[in-house]
């Protein structure tokens, strides 16, 4: 992005953020606000109507991780001249503190997040709701290729998937393990219509209530170009990056793989290669139960 625009970065600056308060909040919506204050701070470059067609095509048309998060922020408000003024890449790093249902208001001094009193199964509901309809419509279909309900099964992941964490409104913070069990409910449930919701009851602190002052709780840092900084992160944590985004491509790959048990044969005719089918058995997706024939491994 920064060969399309002569002002990328103008202002090399991020926010630190000094209340834990923060770490309620999914990483997505840290950096919204950390794009929202410095917007209060420093004029935005204008960017052509005809620029932004063009990045949205772009980044529509790609399926790399950078352009879908891309492309999520330029819903934001004024998103894409955010991204052009402070760079695409500006995130607040750390764990989240918990499971959180909440809503956000900024304003142009202060920001504030009210928790919701939720319960797992209301919030569960539409999630459901929408993956039944799904599957009826899968399984009424007489027309689909192989290809288009491949398709239709990841569009449908992906929905419910953003409705774990957003609905009208309101957002659900999920921590790394949350999320990786409800993704596999999800997956469970679109397939048999049955398989329980693995959390019930109260979502923690409905009632708890925080506001961020931006002269107060934050402090406007000059930011190194981070390019060089995520260099240095990166040489960290590459291993461990990689590893983690293997296992994801593959999680999404194997959301194509229809049935419960296969021999090869079988899945090499739904499209798999050998070396996919093999990374389905080195993530634990799928057991070979005796040469040459597999079957599903449940979470």
């Amino acid at each position: 992005m920064k060969c399309e625009f002569d002002e990328y970065r103008m202002y090399p600056y991020k926010v630190q953020f000094l209340t834990d308060d923060i770490f309620r909040l999914s990483g997505n919506q840290r950096s919204k606000l950390q794009y929202h204050i410095l917007a209060q701070r420093f004029p935005l470059v204008h960017v052509s109507e005809q620029d932004k067609w063009d990045l949205l095509a772009l980044c529509r048309a790609q399926k790399t991780e950078s352009a879908q998060r891309w492309l999520n922020r330029m819903q934001w408000p004024d998103g894409l001249e955010k991204m052009i003024t402070f760079g695409v890449s500006l995130k607040v790093r750390g764990t989240v503190k918990g499971v959180w249902c909440y809503m956000g208001q900024m304003e142009a001094h202060s920001a504030t997040y009210r928790g919701i009193p939720m319960t797992w199964e209301r919030w569960a509901q539409p999630i459901m709701d929408y993956l039944n309809d799904r599957r009826a419509t899968l399984e009424i279909s007489k027309t689909m290729s192989q290809s288009e309900r491949s398709r239709f099964r990841g569009s449908t992941y992906d929905n419910a998937m953003m409705m774990l964490s957003y609905q009208s409104g309101q957002y659900m913070t999920l921590p790394g393990e949350e999320y990786r069990t409800l993704k596999e409910w999800v997956y469970q449930y679109f397939r048999t219509g049955t398989a329980p919701l693995p959390y019930h009851g109260e979502i923690p602190d409905g009632n708890y209530e925080f506001t961020i002052d931006f002269e107060k709780d934050v402090e406007i840092v000059a930011a190194p170009y981070l390019k060089e900084e995520m260099g240095a992160y990166n040489a960290e944590h590459n291993a461990e990056h990689n590893k983690d985004m293997g296992r994801c491509q593959t999680e999404k790959r194997f959301e194509q793989l229809e049935g419960d048990a296969w021999t090869t044969q079988e899945i090499y005719a739904q499209g798999f290669s050998r070396k996919t089918l093999d990374k389905f058995v080195e993530h634990g997706l799928i057991e070979r139960v005796k040469r040459g024939h597999y079957v599903r491994k449940s979470v």
